[in-house]
């Protein structure tokens, strides 16, 4: 069976968000299994999914959007 590709996304991010991956990163690894940035993002992308499909997104999320596209 081929390989199946995977789409990869480029952004680009703030000092800040990089530390605040960082971060989360090191929050949820442990000894027996490190957590990788791109693994927090994945992670990320799912809950924000559930919390929209769900109605259960916060409103101040979206506030936070407005200030980081420039």
């Amino acid at each position: 069976m081929p390989k199946r590709e995977k789409k990869r996304l480029h952004v680009v991010l703030s000092e800040e968000q990089d530390s605040l991956l960082t971060k989360t990163a090191y929050q949820l690894s442990n000894p027996e299994r490190l957590v990788s940035k791109s693994e927090v993002v994945r992670l990320g992308i799912e809950m924000l999914t559930r919390a929209v499909q769900e109605g259960k997104l916060d409103p101040s999320l979206l506030k936070s959007l407005e200030g980081s596209q420039e």
